[in-house]
């Protein structure tokens, strides 16, 4: 499995994560927020929009069953991580 997926899952265990509806509730205090690359138009949209306006990084090279895979949960197409260490830890790891 890819590093930033490990890194996914070691966030979501630790519970720096939030998933599905609840990353538009709590944008905020999201650092960088997983898009899945099969999410539909209108989903793409939304979020983007609020990615935009708040200044968050988004990442959507990842399916949704490759998220759903990483942090062990059904159908996921958003997770954001709520972590400054994670975040980063997962921007070094794409560069």
């Amino acid at each position: 499995m890819d590093s930033v997926l490990n890194l996914l899952g070691l966030a979501y265990a630790a519970r720096k994560t939030v998933l599905g509806e609840e990353v538009y509730n709590r944008i905020k205090n999201v650092k960088i927020i997983f898009i899945a690359s099969d999410i539909s138009e209108k989903s793409k949209e939304r979020i983007d929009k609020k990615c935009f306006y708040y200044h968050i990084d988004s990442i959507n090279c990842y399916s949704a069953e490759e998220l759903s895979n990483a942090v062990g949960r059904n159908n996921v197409k958003l997770i954001g991580i709520t972590d400054k260490g994670f975040s980063q830890s997962i921007k070094e790891k794409l560069k």
